[in-house]
């Protein structure tokens, strides 16, 4: 396993518009939204990374467009912040901070620019910032618990020849499958439709996935769709024709691309501090 981790990179894609947050997008990219790990507000991107971090991951392109340098001041140090916390006594948030940038410093990182123009697009701008044999393509936007638990690394003697498994992807059931790329499949994928009108089925694709760096030639052969875009969807569709990507379910994911994803996020975390509070406030009272 930790051998074909060193020959993985992992790609994390944020360069689009986010349309459908405007107008806080204007400035602010929809990957720095917080999330939140055992209280604390961590930006989205951060959370992925940590995450795959914490996998084995040590190879990282993360793709921005023009103006999310915001993302790129993020994963630098800041000493001058950190001896600020040390002064006002901000240990606790200090040492978390330390933590992330430790790992970012133990970690190669490349910023690779690229306009927007689809997931598709975004992946494939990594391409000359990789020389693993496999890449693992993340969606920040999208939040998937545990992701840990769901990492599976495919056999690489099967991984390496031009038939055989060549990966996988992760997939969730979604009460609106039109809205994302409907994946068609039991324990492999069988085909990907991207939006469909009248889906096939209810698993939708994530935008997680691990595959063998041949997924660059799929897209290149990929044409913009009527928006002028360039898709990942079709790309590892026609990927699944010619060899075998396996399909990895997930019980629960978070879509924090669209605001009411991202409220349906927080709406357990709020009730749940919510119910803690008037506990606590009970409890109170009692004594």
């Amino acid at each position: 396993m930790r051998r074909l981790l060193l020959n993985t990179t992992a790609i994390l894609t944020a360069a689009g518009y986010a349309t459908r947050w405007l107008p806080w997008s204007l400035s602010m990219p929809k990957e720095m939204l917080p999330v939140f790990v055992d209280g604390t507000a961590v930006p989205a991107i951060q959370y992925v990374f940590e995450q795959l971090y914490d996998m084995g991951f040590r190879k990282f392109v993360i793709v921005v467009r023009k103006y999310k340098e915001v993302i790129m001041q993020h994963f630098s140090r800041d000493d001058l912040y950190l001896a600020y916390l040390e002064k006002i006594g901000k240990t606790k948030e200090k040492s978390k901070i330390e933590d992330f940038y430790r790992k970012v410093e133990d970690s190669e990182i490349v910023f690779a620019s690229a306009p927007p123009n689809g997931f598709g697009g975004a992946v494939l701008s990594a391409e000359k910032y990789v020389h693993t044999d496999f890449v693992y393509i993340a969606a920040p936007d999208v939040i998937v618990p545990d992701a840990y638990k769901y990492y599976h690394v495919p056999d690489e003697a099967h991984i390496v020849g031009s038939t055989g498994v060549v990966g996988y992807i992760l997939v969730s059931k979604s009460p609106r499958p039109e809205n994302y790329g409907v994946v068609v499949g039991d324990h492999r994928v069988q085909e990907i439709v991207e939006k469909p009108k009248e889906p096939k089925s209810d698993l939708v694709f994530l935008g997680y996935a691990m595959l063998h760096r041949k997924v660059f030639n799929y897209i290149r052969e990929e044409k913009p769709d009527e928006k002028g875009e360039i898709q990942l969807t079709p790309a590892i569709s026609r990927m699944a024709k010619e060899a075998e990507i396996k399909i990895v379910r997930v019980p629960q994911f978070f879509d924090i691309g669209n605001v009411e994803g991202y409220l349906a996020y927080l709406y357990p975390l709020a009730l749940y501090a919510h119910i803690k509070n008037e506990n606590n406030e009970r409890n109170r009272r009692t004594y």
